[in-house]
C-alpha cells in the first residue's frame, strides 16, 4: 500500500482525529467544517486499506452516533533519508517506540541522547515509579520521575553526573504531580493515567 496517499488531507486530518479518540462521522464533519457524506466516504477509504476499524454502537436513540471509527493499530510511517541509507516503512510501534518517538520531537536535537538515556536506565525499575514524563515549561525540558523510591532517586542522581549535557530531573510523589501544566507533561511512562486525571496545573 501506498501510504504517502494517506497522509494528505483531509485524511490525515481524519486520523488525528481518531488518534485522539473513536469518533462518528458525524463528529469528524463537524471538526473537519465538511459534510457527513464527505467524511464517511474517507472513512471508507482508511477502512479499505485496513488503517481504521469500524464499530456499530448499537445505540437507538436520537442524536446518539451507531458507528464509531478508531485507528486499527498505532503506526509509525518511518522515512530515513541520509547519505547511506534512504528507506521508507510502516511498522506496528511499541510502548518504548511511542517514547523514544516524544524524545525525538523535543526541539533541542542535542538532549535527545541524554533523555534517550535517562529514560532506559529508568527501565531497569519500572517497578519503583509511577509515570515517567517531560515538562515543557522551562527553556530546557525537564524529566519528572513519580516514584516514592530514594534509592532510585540517588542511583539516577549519580547517573546524570556524569553527562556532558547537564539536563533537569525531578522526583515527586504522585500528589505532586497536579503542580504541573497538562498541557505541557509529556507521559514516556504513564500505567496509571496519571495526566489524563490532572485537572490543569501551575508549573
Amino acid at each position: 500500500m501506498d501510504f504517502d496517499s494517506f497522509l494528505s488531507s483531509p485524511r490525515w486530518e481524519i486520523l488525528q482525529i481518531l488518534a485522539e479518540k473513536p469518533s462518528s462521522p458525524v463528529e469528524i464533519a463537524e471538526k473537519l467544517n465538511t459534510t457527513v457524506s464527505y467524511a464517511s466516504q474517507q472513512l471508507k477509504l482508511l477502512d479499505a486499506a485496513g488503517i481504521v476499524v469500524k464499530r456499530r454502537t448499537g445505540a437507538a436513540k436520537r442524536g446518539k452516533p451507531r458507528a464509531l471509527f478508531s485507528l486499527s493499530n498505532e503506526l509509525l510511517y518511518l522515512t530515513s533519508l541520509t547519505r547511506d541509507f534512504s528507506e521508507k516503512k510502516l511498522i506496528e510501534i511499541t510502548e518504548h517506540h511511542k517514547a523514544v518517538l516524544k524524545i525525538w520531537m523535543l526541539e533541542d536535537v542535542s538532549l535527545h541522547y541524554y533523555f534517550e538515556k535517562l529514560f532506559w536506565k529508568l527501565n531497569e525499575d519500572l517497578g519503583e515509579l509511577e509515570g515517567i514524563f517531560i515538562n515543557k515549561s522551562k527553556e530546557t525540558p525537564e524529566l519528572i520521575v513519580v516514584s516514592d523510591s530514594k534509592k532510585l532517586k540517588s542511583k539516577i542522581e549519580s547517573f546524570v553526573k556524569d553527562f556532558e549535557k547537564q539536563i533537569s530531573v525531578s522526583f515527586v510523589q504522585k500528589s505532586q504531580l497536579k503542580k504541573f501544566s497538562k498541557e505541557l507533561l509529556i507521559p514516556l511512562h504513564d500505567p496509571l493515567n496519571l495526566k489524563q486525571k490532572l485537572k490543569g496545573g501551575v508549573m
